[in-house]
């Protein structure tokens, strides 16, 4: 029961949406039914638990990764362009208040 519990995790993102609170009750509920030991349901909720970790983190890598491709084809700035930009308006600003004293002094 507790591989045919992994391998039907492992045909979909069920993982990914679990809850250490729903794990752990599949886990008691199997217990319960005989079906495994205390020893075998804490092992399939950390494994479980670890498995929709590392689902959760290879789906926030591919949205990002898609996210950056997405944005790179509408040719947006990137926050460092905006940055150099604001820089580069702090610096035109400042040159123009200098002349513009220097021209009243």
């Amino acid at each position: 029961m507790k591989e045919l519990v992994r391998k039907a995790f492992a045909l979909g993102w069920g993982a990914l949406a679990l809850t250490r609170e729903a794990v752990e009750k599949l886990a008691d509920e199997l217990v319960k039914k005989g079906e495994m030991g205390q020893g075998e349901a804490r092992e399939l909720v950390n494994d479980l638990l670890e498995r929709g970790k590392k689902e959760r983190e290879e789906a926030q890598k591919v949205i990002r990764q898609e996210m950056e491709r997405v944005l790179g084809e509408l040719n947006l700035p990137s926050r460092d362009d905006l940055l150099r930009l604001e820089e580069k308006v702090d610096r035109l600003l400042q040159r123009g208040a200098e002349k513009q004293m220097s021209r009243h002094s």
